[in-house]
């Protein structure tokens, strides 16, 4: 098969769309004989694939509004592509049948998390997609029955394929840990972690305040770690942190590398993610597959994906995420069984099985 693969996200560093199109892509380039076309909007983007089987196309010219409905079209056509697939958005149109990645609902179910430009443009291309798609890929059984629910979209076309976990994501020695903490972040003592965008939507300002129920109740020196980017719309979490007198308690670290955040997976005494909706919630796999306690929120696809190997708490409710805090704070049985119970349930997951069910689903769209 002569395969197209659009991908947006690729090469922006960012979480978790980015992450699902660079892992898909190499482990279909490694585990497939199809000839492979990856269309991607700048040079940035082809840099992340090294593969050498890959073909990569940069879409010309720069903006967005012409090469997404103008130039793609005309690309996959000079190419010959028999099947696209649109990992993110796909485009207004497409000479070919296309397979479409639905990621999350947030932009239906919680428009006030975006910029009204950026939810009318994603709404539009999704709400198209899930209408023309030959196979839409949800990423979770809460984004297959929302999407079954809202837009009626048949059974035959809706398909569940969980996102993988990279192998880099693993315990690591305690002594390498240690050291890489001091030297790389200037972390010495006891922390609670959250990695992610630091977006409205992640539900960072709660979590802030719960931590500091947590210092009140506890009197201990144990540090919250923020490791992410902030979103433009998102809350002033320095004023936040500056209010609740935490300067000295909260470390901020900006965006950490993929290739960085298992050490502070590894060292976190738990991670800490009650994000108020998320069609996956890639961080939360990863930590577990670092031996790493997780705490989480218990809407949308979390409580699915955590499996039961998390504690589970209210988002909305500052009083009962500090108390899940408290109580991995003070139980060091319960951080251990939760590891165990986290480590089993990562291994169920991986980027091979993504890819291979994924390209199941590219064979009932050609049907």
């Amino acid at each position: 098969m002569r395969l197209g693969l659009f991908v947006v996200m690729a090469g922006r560093n960012t979480t978790g769309p980015d992450a699902y199109e660079r892992n898909l892509i190499r482990e279909l380039a490694a585990g497939t004989h199809d000839e492979l076309h990856v269309f991607c909007l700048n040079r940035q983007a082809t840099a992340t694939f090294s593969e050498n089987r890959l073909q990569c196309h940069v879409l010309k010219p720069a903006m967005r509004w012409i090469s997404i409905p103008v130039s793609l079209p005309l690309a996959l056509r000079r190419a010959g592509i028999e099947l696209m697939h649109a990992t993110f958005v796909p485009p207004p149109f497409s000479p070919v049948n296309f397979v479409f990645t639905h990621h999350c609902f947030s932009t239906f179910v919680h428009p006030e998390f975006y910029r009204p430009a950026t939810l009318y443009r994603l709404n539009k291309l999704i709400t198209a997609g899930l209408r023309k798609a030959r196979q839409v890929i949800c990423v979770s059984e809460n984004v297959r029955d929302l999407t079954r629910e809202k837009f009626g979209v048949e059974d035959e076309r809706l398909c569940v394929v969980y996102n993988g976990v990279s192998e880099r994501f693993r315990p690591l020695p305690a002594d390498q840990v240690k050291r890489a903490l001091r030297q790389d972040f200037h972390i010495d003592r006891s922390y609670f972690l959250y990695a992610g965008n630091l977006q409205q939507r992640k539900n960072v300002g709660r979590l802030i305040r719960a931590y500091a129920e947590f210092v009140h109740i506890t009197d201990n020196d144990t540090l919250l770690v923020l490791a992410g980017s902030k979103d433009q719309v998102a809350e002033d979490y320095d004023a936040l942190i500056l209010t609740l007198g935490l300067e000295e308690r909260v470390m901020r670290l900006g965006h950490v590398p993929h290739e960085d955040l298992p050490v502070l997976y590894c060292g976190a005494l738990a991670f800490a993610f009650p994000s108020l909706w998320e069609g996956f919630g890639m961080p939360v796999i990863e930590a577990m597959a670092c031996g790493t306690p997780v705490l989480t929120s218990r809407l949308s696809s979390l409580p699915e994906v955590a499996g039961g190997a998390a504690r589970l708490v209210d988002p909305y409710s500052v009083e009962d995420i500090a108390s899940g805090l408290d109580t991995l704070y003070r139980d060091e049985a319960l951080r251990t069984r939760m590891a165990a119970q986290g480590l089993a349930r990562a291994r169920e997951f991986s980027w091979k099985k993504t890819a291979r069910e994924t390209h199941a689903a590219y064979r009932r769209a050609l049907l």
